[in-house]
């Protein structure tokens, strides 16, 4: 899952291009040399002052013929909004960003939701299919293992905007002290992992009585069939292929916790 920079070396500027949740847009176009694909979920991150502080959220991209944009949940919007607010450090001394060029001019059109992506719409968009009621997680525990950063961040990200616990750990053998140690609902795993492996930490969970019931979602860039049987021979739940929607992956994560009783009815 890619990623896309945005620097304020003004505080005041980032303040006011997140501006009002409920009064503002929700999107924001293209800082100057990124590309996007319509559709494509990614991670953008928002560099401020001379700290480089950093904070970073989901966001779906659109590509129409007035340019390309990402659109932003509004739980996304608001949190960007109060760290601008109350976490970010002082203005510095970045490279000059003109913000203003960062949004959608007064009064252009938005460009269409981009097939396939849901929930992802702003006020002032082109009707479109209502989308399905969002799902809540009410406080279930998620266990996230990637070793790439950005994947780690980009799913906290998601998944704690529909409220579930995530805890993001980068090898297999961290994510066994942790389950060891605590309950999870369900865990979230990459095939190709330092030392252990995917498939040998789910292998291992399945041998363990207290965990062999935990579900496995395994989430990675292997995507012959081959792999998948190899997987699921191992123990998992569910499989998916980067790159994913996050759509498709929140309704199978809901879907194994209705399954196993842990969360939402």
């Amino acid at each position: 899952m890619r990623s896309v920079l945005y620097r304020f070396p003004d505080l005041h500027q980032f303040e006011q291009t997140v501006g009002d949740p409920e009064e503002g847009d929700l999107e924001l176009g293209l800082p100057a040399g990124e590309t996007v694909a319509d559709g494509e979920w990614v991670l953008a991150i928002f560099e401020l002052g001379e700290n480089r502080r950093a904070t970073s959220a989901a966001a779906c991209a659109s590509v129409s013929p007035e340019g390309a944009r990402l659109t932003f949940e509004p739980r996304d919007w608001r949190r960007l909004a109060h760290f601008a607010r109350t976490e970010a450090t002082r203005p510095g001394s970045m490279p000059d960003t003109d913000a203003a060029a960062l949004l959608r001019p007064g009064g252009e059109a938005r460009p269409a939701a981009p097939p396939g992506v849901q929930g992802a719409g702003a006020a002032g968009r082109a009707p479109s299919p209502p989308a399905p009621p969002r799902l809540k997680g009410k406080g279930s525990r998620i266990l996230v293992v990637d070793d790439d950063p950005q994947i780690r961040e980009m799913l906290t990200a998601m998944l704690e905007a529909v409220e579930l616990a995530v805890v993001a750990v980068a090898s297999a053998e961290e994510a066994l002290e942790r389950v060891r140690s605590s309950p999870f609902h369900l865990v979230v795993l990459d095939w190709n992992l330092p030392r252990m492996t995917g498939i040998d930490l789910c292998r291992t969970l399945r041998q363990e009585p207290a965990l062999r019931h935990l579900p496995v979602l395994f989430l990675t860039a292997n995507a012959s069939s081959q792999d998948m049987v190899y997987a699921f021979a191992s123990g998992a739940d569910d499989y998916m292929v980067k790159p994913f929607r996050a759509p498709e992956l929140g309704a199978r994560i809901f879907s194994l916790l209705r399954r196993t009783r842990r969360s939402v009815p």
